[in-house]
């Protein structure tokens, strides 16, 4: 029996969940066929082609990471994100599918943290679509802004200086780093490759 699910497509989301790094090898096959596919119209011939394309995927990416450096493009983001962190700027990974999602995870934080009187002042993230791209690009669309400020004037500048800290410590742990200076765009950084040590 022929597959009824498309195998480029599929392929590519196995090989994406994959090499992002973020997920055990184990995970990814039920994430195909539970989640990214509807599971009421697979086929055992379909879940024996997932299984077999996942176990392939996660040997691949295994035997990749034996010859990576010690520190690795992930690595020198996180030291980025980590510094950030210590700078009072929450800085999150992978945060939801959207731009949206990941402001939500930043006003979780932010609220969790004890709101103004924390004393944060901005936030750093990219969502899981910008990762995907990452993975097959090496390119990272990063998103910032200036924290939970009520005067926009304040907000605005204080936005202006978060995003060029940002870029300033993107470049200084060795990735190209471009930003128009315009708070309503975001910052792109050139991480060249993007290698992550699966869980």
């Amino acid at each position: 029996m022929a597959l009824t699910l498309d195998p480029e497509d599929t392929r590519a989301r196995i090989h994406g969940l994959a090499w992002c790094g973020f997920h055990p090898d184990g995970d990814i096959e039920w994430m195909i066929t539970d989640e990214y596919l509807d599971p009421d119209e697979l086929t055992a011939e379909d879940r024996a082609w997932v299984k077999a394309e996942a176990a392939r995927a996660c040997a691949a990416k295994r035997a990749a990471e034996a010859s990576w450096p010690a520190q690795t493009e992930y690595d020198r983001l996180e030291a980025v994100f980590a510094q950030l962190r210590s700078e009072k700027i929450i800085a999150l990974h992978r945060a939801g599918n959207s731009l949206a999602d990941g402001h939500d995870d930043v006003r979780e934080q932010w609220r969790a943290a004890g709101r103004l009187a924390s004393g944060i002042r901005g936030c750093c993230f990219y969502h899981a679509q910008d990762l995907d791209a990452a993975v097959r690009t090496g390119r990272l669309y990063l998103a910032f802004s200036g924290g939970m400020i009520p005067e926009i004037d304040q907000r605005e500048a204080n936005t202006v200086a978060v995003g060029r800290r940002i870029v300033e410590l993107l470049r200084a742990a060795g990735f190209g780093a471009q930003w128009s200076g315009n708070i309503n765009e975001r910052i792109e950084a050139d991480l060249g490759q993007w290698r992550k040590r699966s869980p």
